[in-house]
């Protein structure tokens, strides 16, 4: 029996062709090990495990969970645990016709015939959150997740015709706090092969766990709206919830693939395999598509398209371009680019839409040349301060606190690197911070070693984006809570973050720091434009980049200078390390170790940008999740270092990264003007 389960019901609204690609091993799937690592980022499976004492106290003990893997066996269990009346299970396996979910948590009342399906997310809520709008429209932010659930409760209700069922949501509320230390660190994770389970600690009851951060939303009336209102397919045909499940199934067993119409949602689609993958055998589920839908041919592949714009939130004009057959970039001209509503203007150098008139113009020409405005980087460098510091955090986000008086996804910051260039152009790894430590809350620390290293000096401070001027807002934040007999040197701190940042909107106070430290990503984007990173700037696609822009960069970092006692001091690296290679294609990122074997260093780590120039960076990247499996995980001693000493390297290419294009600039500056 081929069942349609929750997962897969997930995945087919996403985009239905991609049912029929799921499971199947011989194609490329960048997101194998996504759902695992994303729940492992965030604290999900403890969060999972945490939701089962709020209706048990003792969930070993009383074995409310539904440990059997496979369809039947979990089948049978969950009919015995019914047929014995148990009132709550957990993971219980439900089946209507070729339908079958797992549910997080079932409370059954066998006297007044009612199911309470409860679904379990990761996901913070407070009292401000809405579900839906004014007009009765879901919001999207939720739809995935209110689609799961009113997908269980459809085959939750026609497997127990006879019980009303409700619908709850489990979800971390940002408005409780924890009141016992450690409580993340008592529901740890054992992964073996492909299984994954958690471990509470043995005896653990309900009084254990202090106030309880999580709390179960009704969403009863929201799924019933969803059953209820036609659901409209990408191709614009109006189905009855029903309808469309059936619809889904009944494919799904005849394992037909359902040919959908082709738009932007194909540019993050997961079975679009890279060239190396294609080499090793495995097949392209975006080619098939493409070739079916759009006629392409496998030269069209190779081809600039209109996915790789420079601009990422034009996801409305990329689907208008596709349904007018307008594939490749150099289809556009000028026209499609321009924005109806115009961004917020920067001071100098490019603005999005010149970035994507730039990226045109050099398709059209086939100029593999950068755009490189020295004139304008001059200018920017004429006020910066020596020494120059980059910095680089690398933080997390997690359900489950800490520490008592903390509260769900509060940010943790538990690594930093830092280089630093001299007046006379010499270059020093001059420090770093690392806390791993289970259970320990490390920020104030992180902020205290912070200041230590760039007190020292009134030189210019580098970020890369504004994901440290954030947080360190939201650590002044978390030191305005604080109580002084617990961190006596608050103040001093808070003063200090100040001078470095600017407030953003979470903040009631406003500042900007004599020293507000300065976005290289911003500059980046201003006066640097090379078309081998498609529009990206990531620092991940601007270092090789810049390593192929620059014979420079090349020549310097091809040779054994840093590290150990080589002309560029490295904090980790003893011996000389030769960053440029042919060996991993000239791209530094590719010569470092694996954190973990299943945790890719480049792993959701791209940069989102809005007209408005909001940006974010996703969580669930590299470094956070390699320090969750150090908090979460069972690992031994001499595993522990070397993941550690793995992650040092990775923060610290990350500033050597920035170091490598401030010089690039320099370079080019020096043989235009000197």
């Amino acid at each position: 029996m081929r069942y349609l389960t929750k997962s897969r019901f997930k995945t087919a609204l996403e985009c239905p062709a991609k049912l029929y690609y799921t499971n199947k091993k011989e194609y490329a799937n960048t997101k194998m090990d996504d759902d695992f690592l994303k729940a492992l980022a965030e604290g999900g499976f403890q969060v999972g495990e945490l939701a089962k004492f709020m209706f048990c106290d003792d969930p070993v003990l009383e074995n409310i969970t539904v440990n059997e893997r496979t369809y039947e066996e979990a089948l049978k269990v969950t009919n015995l645990m019914i047929a014995e009346q148990k009132t709550v299970i957990a993971e219980a396996a439900v089946k209507f016709e070729n339908l079958f979910i797992r549910t997080d948590l079932l409370k059954i009342n066998y006297t007044k015939k009612l199911i309470e399906l409860y679904e379990v997310k990761a996901k913070s809520f407070d009292r401000e959150t809405q579900f839906t709008s004014k007009k009765g429209e879901i919001s999207s932010k939720w739809k995935s997740y209110l689609m799961d659930v009113a997908f269980q409760r459809y085959v939750v209700q026609n497997a127990f015709p006879d019980f009303k069922v409700i619908a709850y949501l489990v979800l971390a509320d940002k408005n409780q706090t924890a009141s016992v230390d450690g409580l993340n660190q008592l529901f740890k994770i054992k992964k073996n092969g492909e299984q994954t389970h958690i471990e509470s600690e043995p005896g653990l009851k309900q009084a254990d766990l202090g106030n309880m951060v999580l709390s179960a939303v009704n969403v009863d009336a929201v799924v019933d709206t969803i059953h209820q209102q036609p659901y409209i397919d990408d191709s614009g045909v109006n189905w009855s919830f029903e309808d469309y499940i059936n619809f889904l199934s009944e494919n799904y067993q005849k394992d037909q693939i359902i040919f959908t119409e082709i738009g932007a949602k194909c540019k993050k689609c997961e079975y679009r395999a890279k060239e190396e993958e294609k080499q090793k055998g495995f097949k392209s589920g975006f080619e098939e598509c493409w070739k079916k839908q759009a006629k392409f041919v496998d030269s069209d592949f190779k081809k600039p398209l209109v996915f790789d714009m420079s601009f990422q939130g034009f996801g409305g004009k990329l689907d208008k371009w596709i349904k007018e057959g307008r594939f490749f970039l150099n289809e556009l001209d000028e026209s499609d680019l321009i924005a109806k509503t115009k961004a917020k203007t920067k001071a100098n150098g490019m603005s999005a839409a010149d970035r994507r008139i730039t990226q045109l113009e050099k398709v059209k020409a086939a100029d593999s040349s950068p755009f490189l405005d020295v004139e304008g980087l001059k200018e920017e460098m004429s006020d910066w301060i020596y020494p120059l510091h980059f910095i680089d955090f690398e933080t997390a986000m997690v359900a489950l606190p800490f520490y008592k008086d903390r509260k769900p996804y509060e940010g943790i910051a538990f690594q930093f690197s830092h280089h630093q260039i001299n007046e006379d152009g010499s270059i020093e790894h001059k420090g770093q911070f690392l806390e791993t430590t289970p259970g320990y809350f490390p920020n104030f620390d992180f902020v205290r070693e912070l200041k230590n290293q760039l007190d020292k000096d009134n030189g210019s401070i580098f970020r890369y984006h504004n994901h440290e001027n954030t947080f360190l807002n939201h650590i002044y934040r978390q030191l305005n809570a604080s109580d002084t007999t617990v961190v006596p040197d608050k103040d001093e701190l808070m003063l200090f973050i100040q001078s470095i940042t600017h407030h953003n909107e979470d903040n009631v106070l406003s500042w900007k720091g004599e020293r507000d430290m300065l976005d290289l990503a911003d500059l980046v984007f201003r006066y640097y434009f090379p078309p081998q990173a498609k529009g990206s700037y990531s620092i991940k696609k601007i270092l090789p980049a810049v390593i192929e822009n620059s014979e420079f960069i090349r020549n310097k970092y091809s040779k054994p200078i840093y590290g150990g006692n080589a002309e560029i001091k490295s904090l980790t690296y003893k011996q000389p390390k030769i960053w440029i290679s042919e060996e991993w294609n000239n791209d530094p990122y590719k010569s470092l170790e694996a954190v973990f074997s299943d945790i890719d260093i480049e792993m959701n780590d791209e940069l989102e940008v809005s007209e408005t120039g909001i940006e974010e960076i996703h969580q669930g990247g590299a470094a956070a999740t390699a320090y969750a499996r150090l908090q979460f995980s069972h690992i031994p001693d001499f595993e522990r270092k070397k993941v550690e000493q793995a992650l040092l390297h990775y923060c610290e290419l990350d500033t050597l990264a920035m170091v490598m294009i401030w010089e690039y600039w320099n370079d080019e500056i020096k043989k235009k003007y000197i």
